[in-house]
């Protein structure tokens, strides 16, 4: 699905489906969704966590609500949600590890049930740390967005096992387009299937309307700038592809190949591979990015196109219209 549909279908879903619908959508509670953000942070350095709570029809933000963070059992901090359904506070982790943080609301002053706490973690990592950053759309999901909004999305073959053996020498970062309405049902998601642990990075609606490649540029820059040894990164854009290329790390993009791809189709999607470096390993699975990580395979980019071509000429000329 493009960006635009996927925008749009985001946008008539939001306006027009009731309180049932967007609990089912966002994992929400009711007519609410409370929404905890975790964050990455460098030993020493100061980090905000953040709640927000949302309420009714187009997700209203509901400020003035007391949120309690908890961490091992204990009062932490609490703040007041803001005109912006946002309450924050901050943090400083003084050496590596994951801090887990449980937002909850205080029922006090609630006009009713107050939705359930969300998890929320801060990864300190060292800034030499080994890292490898992952896209979550057709990339450990193996479907798209779309399925994400209205379905049960299945995990990509072997990409639950592969990542928890890249888990046991890096630490993992998930860097998604997703609005981050969706950081509940994301992060729930990769519990269900046995992901490794690692923060949820998402976009805002900002950066959702930016388009991905805008937004995921601009966040493993940012990430790069914090994080020297970011080795690795996975993604099913050419884009994410070539940002990975352009900041030093090693890339990985995943295509999907039809089964029933018609020639015209196997060569236009040869065509979009040409703007990447021949360094960039472009695979159909998780099993060969396990073999080049750990057995020296190697899928460069030469090879795929040369592979989507010569499938392309094997295939029967397509009949033109009749009319022509």
């Amino acid at each position: 699905m493009t960006r635009p549909t996927a925008t749009l279908l985001l946008l008539v879903l939001l306006a027009s489906c009731g309180c049932g619908s967007q609990s089912i959508l966002f994992e929400g509670e009711g007519e609410y969704l409370f929404t905890a953000f975790d964050a990455l942070a460098l030993p020493g350095e100061r980090v905000e966590l953040r709640a927000r709570l949302q309420v009714g029809d187009l997700l209203k933000s509901r400020g003035g609500c007391v949120v309690r963070f908890i961490r091992d059992g204990q009062l932490y901090k609490a703040a007041e949600t803001d005109d912006d359904g946002v309450a924050v506070v901050t943090f400083t982790p003084e050496k590596p590890g994951v801090y887990r943080f449980t937002a909850e609301l205080s029922p006090n002053g609630f006009p009713d049930t107050p939705p359930p706490p969300r998890e929320l973690l801060v990864a300190c990592r060292r800034s030499d740390e080994p890292a490898i950053i992952v896209d979550l759309d057709k990339t450990l999901v193996a479907s798209g967005f779309h399925l994400v909004l209205i379905g049960e999305p299945e995990p990509m073959p072997d990409s639950p096992r592969v990542m928890q053996r890249l888990a046991k020498k890096h630490s993992v970062i998930y860097l998604t387009h997703r609005p981050d309405y969706f950081g509940p049902k994301s992060k729930a998601w990769l519990g269900k299937y046995n992901y490794p642990t690692g923060p949820v990075l998402l976009s805002d609606i900002g950066g959702f309307f930016s388009g991905s490649a805008a937004f995921k540029t601009k966040a493993i820059q940012q990430l790069c700038s914090r994080f020297k040894n970011i080795q690795i990164g996975i993604g099913d854009k050419v884009s994410d592809a070539k940002s990975y290329h352009e900041n030093g790390i090693r890339a990985f993009l995943i295509i999907g190949v039809p089964q029933a791809a018609t020639a015209e189709q196997l060569r236009t999607l040869a065509k979009s591979l040409e703007t990447l470096p021949d360094q960039v390993q472009v695979v159909t699975s998780w099993p060969q990015i396990e073999n080049v990580l750990f057995e020296n395979g190697s899928y460069p980019r030469s090879e795929m196109q040369r592979e989507l071509k010569k499938k392309a000429d094997a295939l029967k000329p397509e009949k033109k219209n009749a009319a022509e």
